[in-house]
């Protein structure tokens, strides 16, 4: 058997890996995930037909090439906003994103992720090992993390 203890759960995410994991009925996919581990992914991104020029030529990409950089890029303009207003740059956000940010999370409620002969995980509500927090709503997370009165 595979030893499936790669990384250990982060406490900032035992509360939600913990609350999924309870959904499941019990064996589920045992001895495919690890479930005292690391929940993977944090977020979600919009990763299907981002268009690129590549040698010159438009062409479609799509995946976690596509969702990475759309999400760090995310980041820089909360990061740039919290700048301007005086405040330090967020640094590690994860801790952040599973309490305060929350709220700046759009929470996807349909979907599935098929794999090692399974069906897979099905999203939910709250965090999921499909898409994580979910997808982030830029307006949502300035305002969170603009909020002067509370320096990270």
């Amino acid at each position: 058997m595979v030893d499936l203890v790669q990384f250990e759960r982060p406490s900032y995410q035992d509360e939600a890996v913990t609350g999924f994991l309870k959904t499941l009925p019990e064996g589920t996919y045992e001895g495919l995930f690890n479930p005292e581990g690391r929940g993977i992914p944090d977020v979600a991104a919009q990763g299907d037909r981002f268009s690129i020029v590549l040698a010159g030529v438009s062409r479609l990409i799509g995946g976690t090439s596509a969702s990475s950089p759309t999400f760090a890029g995310l980041v820089a303009l909360l990061n740039d906003a919290r700048l301007s207003q005086g405040l330090p740059p967020l640094g590690f956000l994860n801790p952040l994103l599973y309490t305060k940010g929350l709220e700046g999370f759009n929470d996807i409620l349909v979907g599935h992720n098929p794999g090692c002969g399974t069906e897979g995980f099905n999203v939910t509500k709250g965090w999921d090992p499909v898409t994580g927090l979910g997808t982030p709503n830029i307006m949502e997370l300035q305002k969170l993390i603009v909020d002067t009165s509370q320096k990270q």
